[in-house]
């Protein structure tokens, strides 16, 4: 069968047209997404955020303050310094594509949440009032690169939960509360050239850190004993 151009371009249009109103019918954002961004919200206690809203809505196509996406998934929600208390709840684990999340600097209080997305690359945390351990649960998150969960109030042992992070590059525990031995599996952090954990109640040796790439380490102000790996001395900065 043959088609005019003009045939041809009727069936284009009527294409687009119908995917136009699928989108405008259903919305663009990933229906999951868009529901963990409204437990999110409830739980940060409602925050005002330009669009941000308790049910529905479609952050991709309505530009909610700090949500970027490709395509129709969420995949950094960055609100540093934006005046956010509340909780963390436990939506995020729900969120399908998540790689960023930079909640630093805010009045967020509660734990952290047992689950998370394991597409996460970069979680900032740092600077709020989180409180009780950290999960071991974080061993999912394959793919981080970079967690800054100091100047919280963080408390107990620092998990050993460190087996699977081929790609840690930065980790930043300072200024909580942690106690105990560095757990052996920080070991295995091939990647890992900054290390803070300055200002905690931790002890034991730094024999775990020895051999790892570290061009910047900080464990000023902890309890640690022994002493100082000939490896770790000639960090540029320690």
């Amino acid at each position: 069968m043959n088609y005019s151009n003009w045939e041809i371009c009727k069936l284009v249009l009527v294409g687009l047209l119908v995917i136009l109103t699928k989108q405008i019918t259903h919305g663009y954002t990933n229906d999951k997404d868009v529901a963990a961004m409204n437990y999110l919200f409830a739980d940060l206690g409602k925050p005002v955020l330009p669009g941000w809203i308790p049910n529905g809505g479609d952050p991709c196509l309505e530009a909610w303050q700090g949500v970027t996406c490709v395509d129709s998934n969420i995949t950094s929600i960055i609100l540093n310094a934006a005046t956010i208390n509340g909780e963390l709840g436990e939506s995020l684990g729900s969120f399908t594509a998540l790689e960023t999340l930079d909640f630093s600097n805010n009045q967020i209080g509660g734990s952290l949440p047992a689950s998370l997305p394991v597409t996460m690359k970069n979680l900032f945390l740092s600077a709020n009032q989180l409180s009780g351990s950290i999960p071991s649960s974080l061993s999912s998150l394959t793919q981080l690169s970079a967690m800054s969960l100091n100047d919280n109030h963080l408390s107990g042992e620092i998990p050993d939960a460190f087996m699977a992070f081929p790609g840690l590059v930065n980790l930043d525990l300072s200024s909580n509360n942690l106690t105990g031995e560095l757990p052996p599996t920080m070991g295995s952090l091939s990647s890992l050239t900054t290390l803070h954990l300055q200002d905690n109640q931790l002890s034991g040796t730094l024999d775990v850190l020895q051999d790892l790439p570290l061009s910047d380490l900080n464990v000023e102000n902890n309890q640690f004993s022994g002493s100082i790996p000939v490896k770790l001395q000639s960090i540029p900065t320690f």
